[in-house]
């Protein structure tokens, strides 16, 4: 049976937007998912925990659970445990825009926005522009940066490309 990966955008009006990544094939990395996607707030990463120990999937699929790990985590506010999920993701598929808007929501909360920026520019990058919460979460670290000439840009780009989530 092949496993197919989605990738989800999950938008939250208070947090820096963030990127689940979906995973069919696995209920472990399913559950991780769902978890990332849903309520990684009250979470826990049970799910994500036994989806890479069981070591069944595939390098985008572990890339993708380690990312989801690293949203719950940083939920959590156990942010240096969400970077290194982060890494770890960017190691295993380093073309995954999501793990890099992932990663720059980690920086952001750690109030590192040089970082987070330079994260977001990857992702946009990866994705040929077309990722709204890249642009979104730029924006809000360019405010963070007092760069409100840019983050008006960004949110506006935000707003064309996902007019039902940004407008």
């Amino acid at each position: 049976m092949r496993s197919i990966v989605l990738s989800v955008v999950v938008c939250a009006a208070i947090a820096p937007a963030h990127a689940a990544e979906q995973v069919f094939g696995t209920s472990d990395a399913q559950g991780c998912y769902e978890a990332a996607t849903y309520s990684p707030k009250i979470a826990d990463e049970a799910a994500c925990d036994a989806a890479i120990k069981r070591g069944k999937l595939s390098r985008v699929q572990l890339a993708a659970t380690y990312s989801n790990r690293g949203i719950i985590l940083a939920n959590h506010g156990e942010l240096d445990k969400a970077i290194e999920d982060q890494n770890t993701a960017i190691a295993l598929d380093p073309d995954s825009a999501r793990a890099h808007v992932n990663r720059g929501n980690v920086y952001y909360r750690y109030n590192r926005h040089n970082e987070a920026v330079a994260e977001y520019n990857q992702a946009i990058t990866l994705s040929h522009g077309e990722l709204a919460p890249a642009y979104f979460n730029r924006a809000k670290s360019h405010l963070a940066l007092g760069e409100t000439d840019a983050a008006n840009r960004d949110f506006q780009q935000a707003a064309t490309l996902a007019p039902e989530i940004y407008k």
